[in-house]
């Protein structure tokens, strides 16, 4: 007999204050291991030491899951945060966005802060479209193929990116960029320690600059730009909340440096 698939998501905060966040979609043999590795993630965060720790197991329905492939990953290494800032506006516009969208978008990645989901940002009228502009809008239901994950390793290990970082980052911007509607991703961490970030899109793949913001600083957060003329924004969000997304394939790894 089969075993059973569970999606585990473990949400933490420190005084009210969000912390971290994270979700695996994992085989019911696995689920002891992968609840401990999410409670040390809570508990050994650079931004501090949770004192709220939730999760939530849930079965999962295996005709439900669409399976993905994964963008492939270029890394483009930066002298400083004002290098990959100008790397990810041309970036964008490689994606399909002009030069003042990108500029928006970037501007609004900068003054972001807090914010437990994405900024969804319509390209054409130049509005943020969430309900809720504190919360933004959530990408869940999301992991690699466990069939694929031992491989992954080994690949991202070849080239010095196989961490939660990357490997969390390429699989949601892989699902992000499959929903209906959606051109183009930005993003850096919150976490004041890591500076790297990317952009991604279905053309351009996932590229990855290694300086996206200074050190030490904790804004940070998600940008989806998408073209309501492509696809309605009921579909686009429904499919990035709550379509369970699995990522089958291991994407090929480019470090040459693009500028």
């Amino acid at each position: 007999m089969k075993e059973d698939l569970y999606s585990i998501k473990m949400r933490s905060a420190r005084n009210t204050k969000h912390i971290s966040g994270a979700e695996r979609i994992i085989l019911e043999k696995d689920m002891g291991l992968s609840v401990q590795q999410l409670v040390t993630r809570a508990l050994g965060h650079s931004k501090g030491k949770s004192d709220f720790i939730n999760i939530k197991i849930k079965n999962i329905v295996k005709q439900d899951i669409e399976y993905i492939n994964p963008l492939d990953i270029r890394t483009v290494i930066t002298n400083d945060y004002f290098e990959g800032r100008e790397c990810a506006l041309k970036a964008l516009q490689k994606s399909g966005l002009s030069a003042e969208t990108s500029h928006l978008v970037l501007n609004m990645l900068k003054d972001c802060h807090t914010m437990r989901g994405a900024i969804l940002f319509e390209i054409n009228s130049r509005e943020r479209l969430e309900a809720d502009k504190k919360r933004g809008v959530r990408v869940t239901n999301i992991d690699w193929s466990f069939n694929v994950k031992q491989e992954l390793d080994k690949a991202l290990a070849r080239a010095n990116l196989n961490n939660n970082h990357v490997k969390e980052a390429v699989a949601l911007a892989s699902k992000v960029c499959s929903a209906p509607g959606i051109i183009a991703e930005l993003c850096w961490s919150d976490d004041p320690d890591y500076t790297a970030g990317y952009v991604a899109s279905k053309d351009l793949g996932y590229m990855r600059i290694t300086k996206l913001k200074p050190f030490g600083s904790n804004n940070g957060g998600r940008v989806f730009c998408f073209d309501s003329s492509k696809a309605s924004i009921e579909k686009c969000i429904e499919y990035l909340q709550e379509k369970i997304t699995l990522v089958n394939r291991v994407p090929v790894i480019n470090n040459n440096i693009w500028v």
